[in-house]
């Protein structure tokens, strides 16, 4: 143990006055500070004072470095490499200005003109680097540059033929990164509907890109020319044992197939990445396993969704497996394999809750490389991934029977966190960033806002919540019309205007409704043909409904009158039931059931319920689950009353349980669930009671039904009141 010290004066500092002429004398420039050569200081300024977007001096640093640039330019007896630097720089910092919309502002007059200084730079700076060879790499990132432009002034032809030029140029020695960087840039030129917003040669965006309108979208043509320029970086990097690069093609890859929706070789594209990620899956068993029991529960195994995922340390490989994640999932949703995405969306949650999204706070992962410098990758923000993973979640949970379906918990979780303040991770952007950028961030959150209002919609519907599907709605249309994307969900905001007047009983708004939505949707679209699919049903369900009437008033002549009426006076029946083959298994389903009400033969009517049932159940989907069945019932109810009751049941099960607690004022009638099957099933339920002579059954059932009655009514009496105002 030390001893106490005693002193407890403060040391002094000791008196360095009598050096301070020597040291004084001695400090001069040439010995410790050098004097930096103006055209140097110049040319360096815009890295110095570079700042992002979302900074406030963003408008002041890109002045400074404006001004900068030029001066240096102006001066006499430049080498080749600071005035080729000089040019370059000029050129880079014009078109961020181009993006971030400064030169079409009346409030930025000194961005007037920078499109023409532009190609000015890009034009000098290729002749001094065509000139010297030790300059090639400006040679080449000039090139993308030019590209970039051309494609922004709609010259996309020029623009792709330059692209090609310098690919087919590189040598050997050429260092990697600025090869893969043309094959990246290839992509994007083939791929983006629009011009790019990124003014780093070296970026690509992997994440999905939403196009700005239907028509935008890419052709036939140059998807598959995106997806050999992958194939051919792919190959490359093989060669050259860069394994990342390679499965940052293979990404790459599966994003166009998904883009295009080009499903039929989307699954082995999502088996070839998660093979070189090392991911494998088992799918989900339906129903769940049985709880272990309280003394066995100890020595039980965990779950393998507990134990066996896979977390990521490196930034690259974290960004690369949660795009494969969501794009995984949407896949296996769409194709209606429930299975199949419920392990994956547990992996993704897993991957979200360790924090992965904090390896690339600002979208931006590196791949190094054996020579030069790094591949910088310029990825789906953070932000978007976020809250993408509430959207992915409530598409892929299509049951919606329960008191808090999973489907509407995470929409409106995700409403939520877009609107709290510090939930999503913070807008982070590099400092080449431009306005345009920050734009589109914005936009992209706008349009998962307004995704996930309709999957909160969709689900309202479903479980006949329409007081909250009425305020969701017209949320929905303020925010589109807010944000001016309106023209990008008026399909689908007319489609659920038309799903919601057809749960009322409207069924001439519905039928409006419909037929807008198909006007507004693409042929062959998802929304095209669920639209045509509600106004199949409407013209199925009104010649049923005339078909009964005329049948209690006559039976004379019912030949006749059915050859009067029109079943398809919009839709061909069987253009449509065409169309639904390979659109998912959603419309699949739909398919069979209305080629199912269109055969003329029982057995193959009940194969198309089988395989509609079969993929109804496959999805999880239990609101279409619930029509198949009851079309199921009434095929057995003269033939196997057994089998007819149990069905029955069942689907009365389902019907009871798309609903809420009641509440009072919501229009249900003293109903929770959906009425109009409801009272179907109960009428089926009394006929068979009746001729059971069941009195009891039969007296209790007639009460039931008479209460659906009214909330049947008072659902009609809701949708005409909705119509008038």
């Amino acid at each position: 143990m030390s001893q106490p010290n005693d002193n407890l004066r403060p040391f002094k500092r000791i008196k360095l006055d009598h050096d301070m002429s020597a040291s004084t004398s001695s400090m001069t420039p040439s010995s410790s500070l050098r004097t930096v050569p103006p055209p140097v200081l110049l040319v360096s300024l815009p890295g110095l004072v570079a700042h992002p977007p979302n900074h406030r001096y963003y408008v002041l640093s890109l002045q400074i470095s404006l001004d900068a640039l030029r001066k240096c330019l102006c001066l006499s007896a430049l080498s080749p490499e600071i005035e080729c630097r000089a040019w370059t720089g000029l050129a880079e910092l014009g078109m961020r200005v181009i993006a971030s919309g400064f030169s079409e502002s009346e409030d930025h007059l000194w961005a007037k003109g920078i499109e023409i200084e532009v190609d000015k730079a890009l034009s000098k700076g290729a002749i001094i680097a065509q000139k010297h060879p030790s300059l090639r790499p400006f040679k080449h990132h000039i090139a993308l540059l030019q590209a970039q432009f051309s494609h922004w002034q709609h010259k996309t032809k020029y623009a792709r033929t330059q692209i090609r030029n310098l690919i087919s140029s590189f040598l050997p020695t050429d260092p990697p990164y600025i090869v893969y960087s043309a094959h990246l840039a290839a992509v994007s030129l083939f791929t983006s509907p629009q011009s790019l917003t990124s003014s780093s040669p070296s970026t690509a965006h992997i994440g999905p890109v939403p196009p700005a309108s239907p028509s935008s979208r890419s052709s036939p043509q140059d998807i598959h020319a995106a997806l050999s320029v992958t194939q051919d970086m792919e190959s490359h990097a093989f060669k050259h044992k860069h394994h990342q690069v390679a499965l940052l093609a293979q990404v790459l890859r599966l994003r166009i197939l998904v883009a295009a929706n080009m499903w039929p070789d989307v699954a082995a594209a999502i088996q070839r990445v998660e093979t070189a990620l090392g991911l494998s899956y088992e799918p989900s068993s339906t129903p769940k396993a049985r709880k272990p029991s309280a003394g066995s529960s100890k020595d039980a195994p965990k779950p393998e969704s507990e134990t066996m995922f896979i977390m990521f340390e490196d930034p690259f490989e974290a960004a690369m497996v949660v795009h494969t994640l969501v794009m995984s999932v949407a896949y296996f949703t769409h194709v209606g394999t429930s299975n199949e995405a419920s392990p994956r969306l547990t992996h993704l949650h897993a991957l979200l809750d360790s924090g992965v999204l904090d390896l690339f706070p600002d979208g931006l992962v590196q791949i190094p490389l054996p020579t030069g410098p790094p591949l910088i990758i310029q990825s789906t923000h953070p932000r978007i991934l976020f809250l993408l993973a509430f959207l992915i979640s409530s598409a892929a949970k299509r049951d919606a029977v329960g008191r808090k379906p999973k489907r509407k918990v995470f929409a409106m979780e995700g409403l939520a966190a877009c609107e709290k303040k510090g939930v999503p991770p913070p807008l982070l952007l590099p400092i080449w960033s431009t306005l345009g950028d920050v734009e589109e961030v914005e936009q992209r959150l706008a349009r998962i806002k307004a995704d996930l209002m309709c999957e909160l919609l969709a689900v309202s519907i479903m479980r006949s919540e329409f007081v909250e599907a009425e305020n969701t709605l017209a949320q929905l249309i303020a925010h589109t019309r807010n944000y001016h994307i309106f023209p990008l969900f008026s399909a689908r905001i007319s489609l659920h205007h038309a799903h919601l007047a057809h749960a009322l009983g409207n069924s001439a708004r519905a039928l409006q409704c419909y037929q807008v939505a198909m006007e507004h949707s693409e042929e062959g679209d998802f929304v095209h043909v669920a639209a045509q699919a509600g106004i199949i049903s409407l013209d199925l369900a009104g010649y049923s409904n005339q078909l009964a009437a005329e049948s209690r008033s006559s039976k004379t002549d019912r030949k006749g009158k059915q050859r009067e009426i029109s079943i398809e006076p919009c839709v061909s029946v069987v253009t449509f039931l065409r169309t639904c083959r390979g659109k998912g298994g959603t419309l699949d389903a739909i398919g069979h059931i209305l080629e199912a009400c269109f055969s003329s033969e029982m057995l193959k009517a009940k194969q198309h319920l089988k395989i509609a049932l079969s993929l109804a159940s496959s999805s999880q989907d239990n609101h279409l689950r619930a029509l198949i069945l009851a079309l199921i019932a009434s095929q057995y109810f003269y033939t196997a009353r057994d089998h007819c009751l149990s069905t029955l049941q069942t689907c009365e099960q389902l019907a009871a349980g798309l609903g809420v607690p009641l509440h009072k004022g919501d229009g249900s009638g003293g109903f929770s669930g959906n009425v109009h099957l409801a009272l179907w099933i109960g009428r089926h339920f009394l006929d068979i009671h009746k001729q059971s002579g069941q009195q009891a059954e039969t007296l209790q059932r007639s009460l039931n039904n008479a209460k659906l009655e009214e909330a049947l009514d008072a659902l009609k009496d809701r949708g005409l009141a909705g119509m008038q105002s």
